[in-house]
């Protein structure tokens, strides 16, 4: 026979070749799940009789449902000895003995077994547990603007808040000495400004008529401004006596008390308004601060004066860019992260997990090398900050950021780029040497639509608008079905998500939505002594980047849709050449060394087609190398392809079935 079985009891091998009573149900599979490695599967019902019978019974009769036993088969090779093809044990919840026959169901104990079983678990561990490494983070450079409205002493009634007054008891002393007032500027609730280590502080500058100097905004540190000021006044003499006229002035007090005016705008009393319409750029040093004054001017007796300004025309505003302080925050490696998750599916420390090519902060960098895992309440400092997240989330993401996917050997787990699955070149040639032969399409390979990146998330900030990592729409071209391939990794790469949990360290009381995200940042190893182990990685210069508010500060650039396309693209490419831009859920004016990410994408190489072959062999030796080329002819025609599933019926071994994921197939 081509195949031998045995089994295990207390460590003690019995041959049951003879015993297995269903030999002929028996099959052996090897089959590719989801365009992966080839893995093995088999039927797990056993029909024992004879001595195994006996031997499983006593067995039963001793230790009831501690039973222990296990079966193993064997194939012959072709200098006639036994290679073990697998082995597993059996599951003594699923005895039955009708007094000849036990009945019994093999566990597959294998390490893949146990995956596809606890891959969907969700695990949370402390971040503390997991040998984290220290990220010297820099941050996003912001854009923040500061909004101000302008009062006075009476407010009309009025919904639209048309303007305020001052009225009567301000007067001029006479020649040009004016009289000075405060201009009234309050900060409006919906300014957008840093929650943490802002460079300039924002109050009020309510009205005042005792010629003090007020301010509404200070530098704590050297700062560029751009200052926009629009609106509309005009000032009224109660009498004709002299020339009354009025200026509102803008100053800067430096930090030794010297004031310097960056802006004065005059109106002589008439009812035709003075229209301000300004941008100015001032340079802040730490201790200058801002205000603004109203000098009212009569050249001749005192005067009782109206000052009106139109509040619907008012608009003040102080827009400047600003960085956090850099803080540490934990992040893990990618090894890390799945041997754990990997150790808490099986309860066993026994098992390895290689990620090939990985080398974190390697010699040759890359957009793999560089990555790290950092999971959301590490970003924001919570105490015993925790990493949640499930192998199969884990799994999702190394295929749609990197096209890497699962491969499963004996104790070790690899994840390996899909292309190294599919070998291009001949591992066995059936000639023609078959029968029923069959092709067909696989209508789920044709796809009207890839979609590609990560999920939206909502910010309460305009800088949010500039993030791009969201999803991105293509359409293939094709209109044969509604099918749509998603690469949308669960791990979130938007800098500006990372730079808002960090901007709420300190909030410690307060949950947030995001708190059991997990992100991915991109870091390389410090070459000098900053406070970390690692630094942000920013592999493009500020001029190969457009569309963005801050291209010197930007990270995680590599980790844009248009890199997670071209990871899976000759997978992709089994459908289309031409992917074509229809949407996308965030900033889409992006420009990375000069290729947009709204840019068509084209595919010039494919992984393999749509097409699939069916046939019977009596070539029953299973290849050497499953994830090579199996080779046929037929009708002319060589068709090469790759094995989808090879059945073989262990008790019948005259054929073997094949089902081919087709190539090429040429004249």
């Amino acid at each position: 026979m081509y195949f031998r079985c045995q089994i295990l009891i207390n460590g003690i091998s019995y041959e049951a070749t003879d015993d297995l009573k269903n030999w002929d149900d028996f099959e052996l599979a090897y089959k590719r799940s989801d365009y992966d490695g080839v893995l093995r599967s088999f039927s797990t019902k056993f029909e024992f009789v004879n001595r195994s019978y006996n031997l499983l019974k006593e067995e039963y009769s001793k230790n009831y449902l501690s039973s222990s036993a296990g079966i193993a088969f064997y194939k012959r090779n072709n200098s006639w000895n036994w290679d073990k093809v697998f082995q597993c044990a059996l599951d003594f919840s699923s005895y039955s003995d009708d007094g000849y026959t036990i009945s019994i169901n093999a566990i597959d104990d294998t390490l893949a077994a146990i995956i596809k079983a606890k891959r969907n678990i969700q695990y949370e561990y402390l971040v503390s547990e997991l040998k984290p490494q220290s990220l010297y983070y820099d941050g996003l450079k912001f854009q923040y603007e500061a909004k101000y409205v302008s009062g006075g002493t009476t407010v009309e009634d009025d919904a639209n808040l048309q303007y305020i007054q001052f009225h009567g008891a301000l007067q001029a002393e006479g020649g040009t000495r004016p009289a000075t007032v405060s201009f009234p500027v309050y900060i409006l609730d919906n300014s957008e400004l840093p929650k943490r280590d802002s460079p300039l502080v924002f109050t009020d500058e309510p009205f005042t008529t005792d010629g003090s100097v007020q301010i509404f905004a200070e530098a704590l540190s050297n700062i560029d401004i751009t200052l926009k000021l629009s609106f509309s006044f005009y000032v009224t003499a109660d009498n004709a006596h002299g020339t009354a006229y009025a200026d509102v002035v803008l100053f800067v007090k430096r930090a030794n008390g010297d004031l310097a005016r960056f802006g004065v705008w005059r109106h002589i009393a008439g009812n035709i308004p003075t229209i301000v319409s300004e941008l100015i750029n001032i340079s802040l040093n730490s201790g200058d601060s801002i205000g603004m004054d109203l000098l009212l001017y009569n050249s001749a007796t005192p005067i009782t004066m109206t000052w009106t300004t139109y509040l619907r025309d008012f608009s003040l505003s102080v827009n400047f860019q600003s960085r956090i302080n850099p803080v540490n925050v934990d992040v893990l490696l990618l090894t890390t992260v799945a041997e754990k998750l990997l150790e808490s599916m099986t309860d066993s420390s026994d098992y390895s997990v290689d990620i090939y090519n990985y080398v974190p902060g390697g010699i040759t960098r890359s957009r793999l090398s560089s990555c790290f895992i950092m999971p959301a309440e590490s970003a924001r400092n919570l105490p015993n900050a925790k990493l949640y997240t499930s192998f199969k989330k884990f799994c999702e993401f190394m295929e749609a950021e990197f096209g890497y996917v699962l491969v499963v050997e004996g104790n070790n787990v690899t994840f390996i780029h899909r292309y190294a699955l599919f070998d291009n070149y001949v591992v066995k040639d059936l000639s023609d040497q078959i029968n029923d032969y069959e092709y067909s399409v696989n209508s789920s390979l044709v796809n009207t639509s890839v979609k590609v990146g990560y999920d939206k998330q909502d910010y309460d900030s305009i800088n949010g608008r500039d993030e791009f990592r969201f999803t991105n729409e293509f359409s293939t071209g094709l209109k044969l079905t509604d099918n749509t391939l998603s690469f949308i990794s669960p791990y979130r790469a938007d800098a500006y998500g990372i730079e808002f949990l960090v901007q709420k360290r300190g909030e410690d009381t307060t949950d947030n939505d995001s708190d059991n995200d997990v992100f991915i940042v991109g870091c390389q190893y410090a070459t000098s002594a900053e406070n970390g182990n690692l630094l942000l990685d920013r592999p493009y210069s500020p001029s190969q980047l457009l569309g963005l508010i801050s291209p010197d500060t930007m990270f995680n650039i590599e980790y844009s849709p248009r890199f997670m396309l071209e990871a899976n693209k000759a997978y992709i490419g089994a459908c289309t050449n031409m992917l074509k831009f229809t949407s996308s859920d965030g900033n889409s004016n992006v420009s990375i060394a000069g290729i947009k990410e709204t840019d068509d994408f084209p595919i010039d190489n494919r992984l393999f087609t749509v097409g699939e072959v069916d046939v019977e062999t009596s070539e029953v030796d299973v290849p050497s190398n499953l994830s090579g080329l199996i080779s046929l002819d037929y009708n002319g025609e060589t068709v090469r392809g790759y094995i989808k599933e090879m059945k073989i019926n262990v008790g019948k071994t005259e054929s073997v079935r094949y089902s081919l994921i087709v190539k090429e197939i040429k004249s």
